[in-house]
């Protein structure tokens, strides 16, 4: 199975409260997740965005699964991609840990508009702060 997980955070200030939201996409369905997260910058937000979003379909997903991450934070796309973030390698580390347990992974920056329902959930995590 394929699942596509759109992932995003939202920030208020430089470093004040944070949240993600996901939405996972399977099987011609649609599960929506948020959360709040702990006072950071909007990039380290970016990061435990997707940390989160892999959270969110580890009890869904196989190991034989092929999971398409899709995101608009260039930073956390091209740092996964290379295994590299000069501030962020704590992150890095962890989040390629979790997608090592599945044999097919994608990542896929896309622009902003496409990427509305994780970035409405991130908000409406964010507003119950």
């Amino acid at each position: 199975m394929i699942y596509h997980l759109y992932f995003d955070a939202a920030t208020r200030g430089q470093n004040g409260p944070s949240a993600a939201g996901v939405i996972i996409v399977a099987a011609h369905s649609q599960t929506p997740f948020k959360t709040t997260l702990a006072d950071m910058s909007n990039h380290a937000a970016e990061f435990a965005a997707a940390s989160f979003a892999l959270n969110c379909v580890a009890p869904l997903a196989e190991p034989t699964d092929t999971l398409m991450l899709h995101s608009d934070s260039k930073i956390v796309i091209d740092s996964l991609t290379k295994g590299y973030a000069k501030n962020f390698m704590a992150d890095v580390t962890h989040i390629n840990q979790q997608l090592d347990q599945y044999r097919n992974v994608i990542l896929e920056w896309i622009p902003e508009k496409q990427n509305q329902g994780a970035h409405q959930l991130a908000n409406q995590a964010l507003a119950t702060i």
